[in-house]
């Protein structure tokens, strides 16, 4: 049996990379590359608003990077 191999960005937030849809608020989850946990929200406009305010600084990776355009799309379409 393969050994399952332990993933510190699983373990610090679960629910990191996918939406979350309540109502009219959809938000997201994503660890930076000094695992941070930033929370994202959507508001329909193409764009995603990051909550920085416990940070001076974030460190986004291309993976970080791509997964928020990724988001952003599936957005798009969940609200046509």
């Amino acid at each position: 049996m393969k050994k399952k191999e332990f993933n510190i960005e699983d373990a610090l937030c679960p629910e990191r990379d996918k939406l979350i849809i309540e109502g009219e608020t959809i938000t997201a989850k994503i660890v930076d590359a000094e695992l941070d946990v930033i929370d994202c929200t959507f508001h329909n406009d193409g764009c995603v608003h990051l909550n920085t305010k416990d940070y001076a600084y974030l460190t986004l990776t291309r993976g970080n990077l791509e997964m928020l355009l990724g988001l952003v799309d599936e957005v798009e379409l969940e609200i046509i």
